[in-house]
């Protein structure tokens, strides 16, 4: 009868180190991944395109897609609404910030990633205009297209994306110059 109490409080104290192990290592290091993780699906240098590659479209009239291929982009953090204009084969994306707010490297830098990614995905989209309070981009499939030189739905091999896309963010000039096209 001992032995067994003994092994009985015995597997309770391990059962209750485990459960602290659980509680208060484990999980507060899965919430912190996770919260890192979408900060960074803030960033267009570390947001992950495979993320948004389920939103792949032939045609852009399908506006629940839209809407959730610019749900996986970055500045999602941002109230935003959507219009398309499909005898144009435009979508408008109407921003319910302005652009000092977030900061302009911010918003050049999303700007050309989700314009980039809007492009590679959705296969008769010709152009996009971006509208913050005071501000407003254009696009067009055309000038993205051609300044990577490349069609554009071959960019979206994670890779390919990194080093033709995301890499070339981090450098300034390169942003100004991309951002010049909008």
């Amino acid at each position: 009868m001992r032995t067994r109490n003994r092994i009985i409080i015995c597997l309770i104290v391990v059962g209750l180190a485990l459960f602290g192990v659980v509680q208060g290592i484990v999980i507060p290091q899965i919430e912190h991944t996770k919260k890192q993780y979408m900060e960074d699906q803030q960033n267009p240098l570390r947001h992950d395109i495979e993320n948004a590659l389920q939103f792949k479209s032939k045609y852009m009239g399908d506006n629940s897609n839209l809407i959730n291929l610019f749900n996986s982009l970055p500045l999602n953090n941002v109230g935003m609404s959507f219009r398309l204009i499909p005898d144009k084969l435009t979508a408008e994306i109407n921003y319910k910030s302005n652009v000092t707010d977030i900061g302009e490297d911010q918003v050049n830098k999303a700007l050309i990633y989700n314009a980039t990614a809007a492009f590679a995905l959705i296969d008769n989209l010709e152009a996009m205009n971006f509208n913050f309070i005071g501000t407003s981009y254009k696009v067009s499939r055309n000038d993205v297209a051609s300044w990577y030189g490349v069609k554009l739905s071959t960019l979206l091999k994670k890779d390919v994306w990194e080093k033709m896309v995301q890499n070339k963010l981090e450098d300034n000039e390169y942003v100004l110059d991309f951002i010049k096209k909008f």
